[in-house]
């Protein structure tokens, strides 16, 4: 790389200076949060062999599962616009409403008055209950609908709580002249009657453009779409641009100044023809990885399912199936662009864009030909991409949507708004601090090269997978060091279970596979895809990467849980690796390579971003992070501390290991079921799903000998008649209906817009809840 440093310029100016200091912070302070989770790590494992589960002491919790059913299901027969209007009139919805509240509240009355006459205190009567009501309506991580209502009903019981208080502190104050308040807080309130007669009307036929079911998630779907699709043409116009900007200038590739002696390249195969197609290569890559994985059946199994929660007769119970496999994967379309295409592609334009920039600047300086400086500064005004920040703003909200996503995977339903928007400012945090930390990297990797990939290209793919190979050896030595190991977690594992006997299993448990010739090509492109995506993935918020982990997940449950103690551990060690190379790097520059930060406003302007939304921001997305759980979560902030905790491996095969006569059941064995012939119609008009045969048979009339429906009770004059007939047995024919429950591999398979693929592995959710609250 040639450099040119310029009269009165400081190569070790404030912000370079900063930027390592930063980077010192950044290393102690994370010293001080890994030994701290060392330590809350070994006090979990004592609270786990202590767990006592006195939530069993609350008795009856289906009483209050089927109550919160009922008043869960008129919630959702009303949407925003119902709501605000039922504020404004009273009808006799919102009375039935108000009747299950009513009876949930005496449900806790109740229970709070059993637990007190235990002689429990206060507190443990109030963690007591809570846990009752998270274990006993969610049945395990992936029950969404178990979820939603146990969030309505924490907030009921709650809000008796935060009553009784109030009672407590007005018995022992003086209030004078005042009128106790309602109970709704969010009811509102016109100036007139009219008025209010007015906008309630208003808002009810407003609501009937968005009261089907389907509305909302179709919405959301198309949003998800089109930040999709924003990020993909924000993305394909800057390599358009970028492909059409040309630059006919030559020069100087080696370090002698001697003129006979100085070879010259052409500027154009130096920059453009090199950063241009990389950018296209890795827009290509994620497109046909998003293709090849199948994430495009994920977007109809989202909004298949967004639907089904969204109808109030689907929470009736008897139709609470719910798939945790589909459920996992349901956002994987949404999340495939930004884990695979959006960071890289942000580094890698913002990177070019300032080496470009930065050897226009240093031919023009080192140019003592006036009509070339001209040329050059003539390139320089006019290399000015206002779509570079368009793309920037998309890869941005890409990743942040992402990270949202991946939280939602579990906690879509039981989120209240303010968790949602804390949780929403912390991603957007850590989103600035992974773009900010990753294009300084990247920069500072390319600059000393520069003039080397421009002569020969192929070998910017060779320096860039050598530098991440590089990264992952020091992360992974670094998480050996502090003991950190993922396979020595015993609770909140996903447990899948294989149905393929795919090679590569053990990586494809959480993707789609095919069969015959298709499944070499799917499996490989969804392994070298997963792979590169954990560049992303190991920077996302720590939550959102629990369950998107393409090799090993873990379910988000509580803020003591081991499996968020490692990711926060394995992200706070991803950023001091990538900012002490990212400082050793520009100090090498620096004295090697001459390079002089503020020779460009763009340059310089990244350091100096870099020290204001790089570590500051890492520090902020987790601060907010800890006042999600401290503060907002409904569970954490009452006390109540719920891991989930499953007897078996994690990673069940075939029938030699064991554990496959239950689970096997279900899926791969075929029942019989034995139907009379009146029956059998019925029967089909009620499972018209199931695939069934039917054959002729001949049975014999002796009791003795006929096969039995298990519906038929014979009279004693029957039996009678049947001992008197045994020795003349006359054949009848018998029409017996033998029901296929077919496969849910195949089932999936048909219901799938990609038919010829399934799911390598099922979720399994078998297991229980183990309370480690104080």
């Amino acid at each position: 790389m040639l450099s040119y440093i310029r009269p009165g310029d400081i190569i070790w100016d404030v912000p370079v200076v900063l930027f390592c200091v930063w980077t010192v912070v950044l290393v102690v302070a994370s010293l001080i949060v890994l030994s701290c989770l060392r330590r809350e790590t070994k006090k979990f494992h004592k609270r786990l062999s202590k767990a006592d589960n006195k939530e069993d002491l609350v008795r009856d919790i289906a009483k209050l599962d089927f109550i919160m059913a009922r008043y869960v299901q008129q919630f959702l027969g009303q949407g925003i616009l119902d709501k605000l209007a039922n504020s404004l009139s009273k009808d006799e919805k919102e009375n039935q409403i108000e009747t299950l509240r009513v009876e949930a509240k005496q449900w806790f009355a109740t229970k709070v008055e059993e637990l007190n006459g235990m002689k429990f205190t206060e507190k443990v009567v109030k963690r007591t209950i809570l846990s009752a009501i998270r274990t006993g309506l969610t049945k395990h991580p992936l029950d969404l609908r178990g979820s939603r209502r146990s969030l309505e009903a924490a907030k009921l019981f709650l809000e008796v709580e935060d009553n009784k208080e109030k009672m407590s502190f007005l018995n022992t104050s003086m209030i004078i002249g005042t009128k106790s308040p309602e109970p709704d807080s969010s009811s509102l309130v016109c100036p007139t009657v009219a008025c209010q007669w007015v906008t309630s009307k208003f808002l009810k036929l407003l609501s009937l453009l968005v009261s089907h079911p389907n509305t909302i998630p179709l919405l959301f779907v198309f949003f998800s779409f089109v930040v999709w699709l924003y990020d993909c043409i924000t993305d394909m116009v800057i390599i358009e641009l970028l492909w059409n900007f040309k630059i006919p200038i030559m020069y100087p590739v080696n370090e002698s100044f001697i003129a006979e002696e100085v070879t010259y390249l052409s500027y154009q195969t130096l920059t453009i023809d090199l950063y241009a197609p990389l950018l296209l290569l890795i827009l290509l890559f994620s497109l046909m990885f998003t293709l090849l994985s199948c994430s495009c059946s994920r977007l109809s199994d989202r909004y298949r399912l967004a639907t089904m929660y969204a109808r109030p007769l689907c929470e009736i119970s008897g139709q609470n199936m719910q798939d945790p496999t589909t459920l996992l994967a349901r956002y994987d379309f949404q999340m495939s662009q930004a884990i695979t295409a959006s960071l890289p592609q942000f580094c890698l334009q913002f990177a070019a864009y300032m080496v470009i920039l930065y050897m226009l600047e240093t031919l023009k300086g080192l140019s003592v030909d006036q009509a070339t400086q001209d040329t050059v500064q003539e390139k320089i005004d006019s290399f000015a991409f206002s779509s570079l920040w368009f793309s920037g703003m998309g890869s941005g909200l890409s990743l942040v949507v992402a990270q949202y996503t991946a939280f939602k995977i579990q906690h879509e339903h039981d989120l209240t708004f303010s968790q949602r928007t804390v949780y929403f400012f912390s991603c957007v945090f850590n989103t600035i601090a992974m773009m900010t930390s990753s294009v300084v990297f990247v920069t500072l990797i390319l600059l000393p090269v520069s003039t080397y990939i421009g002569r020969y290209h192929i070998m910017i793919l060779i320096i860039l997978f050598a530098a991440i190979l590089g990264l992952g050896t020091l992360i992974s030595v670094t998480l050996a060091i502090f003991g950190m190991d993922p396979t020595t977690i015993t609770t909140d594992r996903v447990v899948t279970r294989f149905q393929t006997n795919n090679l590569l299993t053990a990586f494809l448990r959480f993707s789609q596979v095919a069969s015959g010739q298709w499944a070499t090509l799917l499996g490989a492109t969804t392994i070298v895809g997963n792979i590169f995506s954990l560049l992303t993935i190991n920077l996302f918020l720590p939550p959102s990467q629990l369950l998107i982990h393409p090799f090993c997940k873990f379910y988000a449950t509580s803020p003591r849980s081991p499996a968020l103690h490692y990711v926060i551990a394995k992200q706070l060690i991803y950023y001091n690796i990538l900012l002490i190379t990212s400082s050793i790097l520009l100090c090498v520059d620096i004295n090697e390579y001459g390079f002089n930060y503020s020779l460009t406003p763009a340059t310089k302007n990244l350091l100096v971003y870099a020290n204001l939304t790089g570590v500051p921001c890492i520090f902020l997305a987790l601060l907010i992070l800890f006042k999600f759980y401290s503060s907002f979560d409904i569970w954490t902030s009452n006390g109540v501390h719920l891991v989930y905790q499953q007897d078996i491996p994690t990673i069940v095969d075939s029938p030699e290991s064991g554990f496959d006569e239950e689970a096997n059941s279900v899926f791969d064995q075929t029942n019989l079921t034995l139907l009379n012939p009146d029956q059998s119609e019925d029967w089909k008009e009620n499972n018209s799903k199931i695939n069934d045969d039917s054959f002729e048979d001949s049975a014999p009339n002796a009791e003795s000998t006929v096969i039995s429906n298990g519906e038929t009770t014979l009279t004693d004059e029957q039996n009678e008649s049947t001992e008197a007939d045994r020795d003349n047995l006359t054949k009848k024919k018998r029409k017996i209906r033998i029901v296929k429950h077919t496969a849910k591999l195949n089932r999936k398979m048909k219901n799938s817009c990609c038919s010829f693929v399934t799911d390598v592995a099922m979720v399994d959710v078998r297991g229980k809840w183990v309370n480690v609250s104080d």
